[in-house]
């Protein structure tokens, strides 16, 4: 009898740990449905939302009173380098999980997917920089040799200076990767890479902000009366199209 009471624990504990298993693996599988779903779906909605701040902001900066400011078209141009390289980052991870096609199949493609992820970040900042060195030639003296960088004429060369810059700087991306057996696209050389990205990425954009928005700032301190006499002249308009320009740039 007591002997048939314990085969009968035994056999209601395994049950009980068969039936723990098959839920613990049913939750299992369910989360990894789940978890792939979101990760094919994911990159389809962070496109989604880039796309329509895009259209927000082309729409924005290609006002009649915005389209011929130069500071505008630098911001523009930032847009389009930030929907392209939102489309190049998301759209392989979503082939590479939903079909499983590898974006890293040889070396050539991961330099070049490599160059991308660092180029496109780094152009979009910047353009954001020559919106804000063309504020500071905005606030400059109209003697002053900076005045031209506001010129429209000027715009096509800095533009094509700004992105030979770039790419020259994050040269060393493709450079110091490649494609490495079992570890697949990697940095060959991880500590010449972090310096360079400190160094380029990390210190110059951010100091060169700073630098033109402190002279920015100086400017305006000096040139203060001027400022409010065009205010009270033409306030109201400068005004609306400040306004414009900052809710483009939130967008």
């Amino acid at each position: 009898m007591y002997t048939e009471q314990i085969s009968k624990m035994i056999d209601n504990n395994i049950t009980t740990a068969s039936d723990l298993t098959q839920t613990s693996k049913s939750v299992s599988d369910d989360l990894n449905f789940i978890s792939q779903n979101i990760l094919i779906y994911l990159s389809l909605i962070f496109f989604i939302f880039g796309l329509l701040g895009f259209i927000g902001n082309v729409f924005t900066y290609l006002q009649p009173q915005l389209r011929s400011n130069t500071c505008c078209i630098y911001s523009l141009c930032g847009s389009f380098i930030d929907i392209i390289n939102l489309f190049s980052n998301l759209f392989p991870n979503y082939f590479s999980v939903k079909y499983g096609i590898d974006v890293f199949a040889s070396s050539g493609l991961c330099k070049f997917s490599i160059f991308l992820m660092t180029f496109l970040p780094y152009l979009s900042i910047s353009f954001l920089c020559m919106a804000i060195i063309d504020r500071f030639a905005i606030t400059c003296e109209h003697t002053s040799s900076m005045r031209r960088v506001t010129q429209l004429r000027i715009v096509p060369w800095m533009i094509s200076l700004t992105i030979l810059a770039s790419g020259l700087f994050t040269l060393y991306a493709s450079l110091n990767h490649d494609l490495v057996p079992i570890y697949g696209c990697v940095s060959i050389n991880p500590t010449l890479t972090s310096i360079s990205y400190i160094i380029f990425s990390g210190l110059l954009q951010p100091i060169t902000m700073i630098t033109f928005v402190l002279l920015t700032y100086r400017n305006v301190r000096r040139s203060r009366r001027r400022v409010r006499e065009v205010v009270r002249t033409s306030g109201q308009n400068l005004r609306n199209q400040f306004i414009v320009t900052i809710f483009a740039q939130i967008l």
